[in-house]
């Protein structure tokens, strides 16, 4: 649709690589009561708080906790994702850099603050290690120089 909202524009100079990819919709139900919802090309989030990721027709690839840089296509360096967590084969930060890349990438548009996307993605770190550092980094550094304006309007009840 064209009249959905846009994702903020991120002008990155370099080579910084995608190291994930969904096919299929992730959902996650946040516990947030809204006022409205929300809906763009690659997100969706109801009243009631659940919120999906849409993977569409091509998937949505992000690159896990940011930054990193590909050294000659040969390896990455940058903030660790950590290891596999063995319940769901996926590194330790998979699921909740998924969730904070896409809401960061409406943030100045979608009806949560900054503030709320940043405790999900804590809550959503789980039981990793670093998971409070990780949480401080994205609080004080994540979507420098972004604006929310009119978010008053929408914040959450909970």
């Amino acid at each position: 649709m064209d009249n959905w909202p846009q994702p903020r524009v991120i002008k990155r100079n370099g080579n910084f690589p995608y190291k994930f990819k969904i096919i299929d919709d992730y959902p996650f139900e946040t516990g947030w009561e809204l006022e409205t919802s929300f809906d763009s090309k690659w997100l969706t989030i109801s009243t009631s708080g659940l919120i999906t990721v849409k993977a569409n027709e091509s998937g949505y690839a992000w690159d896990g906790c940011t930054p990193k840089l590909s050294i000659f296509n040969l390896f990455i360096i940058g903030t660790p994702d950590g290891h596999v967590d063995y319940r769901t084969m996926e590194p330790f930060t998979h699921n909740a850099s998924l969730v904070h890349d896409v809401l960061y990438q409406y943030l100045d548009t979608v009806p949560v603050s900054k503030e709320k996307i940043d405790l999900l993605f804590l809550k959503m770190l789980g039981d990793f290690k670093l998971r409070r550092i990780y949480y401080y980094l994205v609080k004080h550094f994540g979507g420098w120089g972004v604006t929310q304006n009119g978010i008053e309007q929408f914040e959450t009840r909970n």
